[in-house]
């Protein structure tokens, strides 16, 4: 979440820095009575459009990010713990769209991930047990599991979207 706003707040400081740069070259003649006119170089132009492409294409990176296309990394893992156990699983049915991510195909899989997680489960030990019986107590994730090999206490979060769809994350680590 804090990569996302970051990747947003540099994003927007980037497309409004690179504005002005864009508007300087576009040899607008001043007139103040005395024939001034101001050219920028065309490097500006270049620098300028260089600096937006780059800030749209952050800003678009950041945009699916905020959508639910970053699930794919520990910090969203991390960040969907320890508010798993809160998480109404009442309204997740068969028709629901549940997706399970495993930790193994997490983006940044690294020891210094894995230690943190670890960590993070252990404090949250009483809201994973608590998490492990509400997904026990749904049919639709836990059929979802049961096809895929995997257990309700093998869920280490879930993360629910505003769309009504559900990610599952599942810790498949030996």
């Amino acid at each position: 979440m804090k990569k996302t706003i970051i990747a947003t707040t540099i994003a927007a400081l980037l497309s409004t820095s690179a504005l002005p740069a864009l508007a300087q070259d576009a040899a607008v003649g001043v007139d103040a009575g005395a024939g001034v006119t101001v050219d920028t170089p065309a490097v500006d132009a270049a620098a300028g459009a260089d600096a937006n492409a780059n800030a749209n294409a952050n800003a678009a990176n950041a945009s699916a990010n905020a959508g639910g296309m970053s699930d794919n990394t520990f910090g969203s893992v991390m960040s969907s713990i320890s508010g798993s156990a809160d998480i109404d699983l009442s309204a997740v049915t068969d028709e629901a769209n549940v997706t399970i991510v495993l930790l193994s195909s997490l983006q940044g899989n690294s020891d210094t991930e894995a230690a943190a997680l670890d960590e993070a489960l252990s404090a949250n030990a009483d809201a994973m047990t608590t998490l492990h019986t509400n997904v026990e107590g749904n049919a639709a994730i836990k059929a979802k599991l049961e096809a895929e090999g995997h257990a309700s206490s093998d869920v280490v979060a879930v993360k629910s979207n505003a769309d009504g769809s559900v990610i599952v994350f599942v810790d498949d680590r030996a």
